[in-house]
């Protein structure tokens, strides 16, 4: 059983390192090896309709491949069908939900938006038609570190603080899935530079109280090596720094150093994760687009699959 077999993967990370390249590629990954795969996002500016060459999610799962749906939700949506989950009727629903002040009662609830959203992806985990899942697993692209930790704490939140009922019994069941390595796997996205790699390692500092340990850290973005030690062009190089070069050939050259240097920066950094950060790290490379392809997210789910199925040395 590998990464891609849990049922929920929590995507994370700060904001700018790819973390939603990075969910695409998972579900994508996930989908190919013949799962049922949900790519779950909530109040996003929606890319994975380009990524896949198809229209943008909504509220509503949209296919978006061959064993791989869409869906990007809001807190409103999420708050509705919760309702509907436990009311079971939508007459009653509208009743206690669609009056005036149960609605400025519920926008007074501290954490509720973001806990209809969490519980959302927790409904698609045991969502079942005709006896079956109807999701094997649920790719979870979540919000930016900080927003992403105050959603995971909710149950834990409701446990301390909410008298026994429904709400404290879904949470006790939330809190049990996001705990359980066996069934869901968090994935840390970052890039190979100080303050993400700064931002990732305090991640990880703050999921593991509440039984969080990420699995994997997918450093994207990795610069290509295109000038190795002892190489002819790293030799190349070296001769035309030591020298008085101009025009096109000094461009060429000035650009070469910066990947060089470039290169080095992304090493260092990547070496401090693979010290500091305890999951293994995997050099996701860059690729230079204006805007990346449904081919481009298939290469990039080739590489994820390898990073999330390579057993943890």
């Amino acid at each position: 059983m590998t990464l891609l077999d849990r049922r929920v993967i929590l995507v994370l990370g700060k904001g700018g390192v790819g973390r939603s390249t990075m969910a695409a590629a998972i579900a994508s990954a996930c989908a190919r090896r013949g799962r049922r795969t949900l790519l779950y996002q909530a109040n996003a500016n929606d890319r994975f309709g380009d990524y896949f060459g198809r229209p943008a999610c909504s509220h509503e799962p949209g296919e978006l491949g061959p064993n791989l749906w869409g869906l990007n939700t809001s807190p409103a949506a999420a708050l509705r069908e919760y309702g509907l989950m436990i009311l079971k009727f939508q007459k009653v629903y509208d009743m206690i939900f669609e009056n005036r002040i149960t609605k400025a009662f519920l926008r007074a609830i501290p954490g509720l938006d973001d806990y209809a959203i969490l519980g959302k992806a927790w409904y698609h985990t045991t969502e079942e038609k005709r006896g079956r899942p109807v999701w094997d697993t649920v790719v979870f692209d979540m919000p930016a570190s900080g927003h992403s930790m105050t959603m995971l704490r909710i149950p834990w939140v409701i446990l301390e603080t909410v008298p026994e009922g429904p709400l404290t019994r879904d949470a006790r069941t939330l809190q049990a899935l996001l705990r359980d390595p066996a069934r869901t796997a968090a994935i840390i996205v970052t890039i190979a530079e100080e303050m993400p790699v700064t931002e990732a390692r305090e991640l990880t500092a703050r999921l593991e109280p509440l039984g969080i340990h990420p699995q994997r850290v997918l450093v994207n973005q990795m610069a290509t090596d295109h000038f190795p030690a002892g190489s002819p062009a790293a030799r190349v190089l070296g001769a035309l720094k030591g020298s008085h070069v101009d025009g096109v050939l000094g461009a060429v050259t000035t650009h070469g150093a910066m990947a060089k240097a470039r290169r080095a920066l992304n090493e260092h950094y990547f070496a401090e994760i693979a010290a500091t950060v305890p999951a293994p790290a995997f050099p996701i490379p860059y690729l230079s687009r204006q805007a990346l392809s449904p081919a481009d997210i298939q290469q990039l789910s080739g590489l994820v699959e390898r990073a999330l199925t390579t057993p943890a040395s």
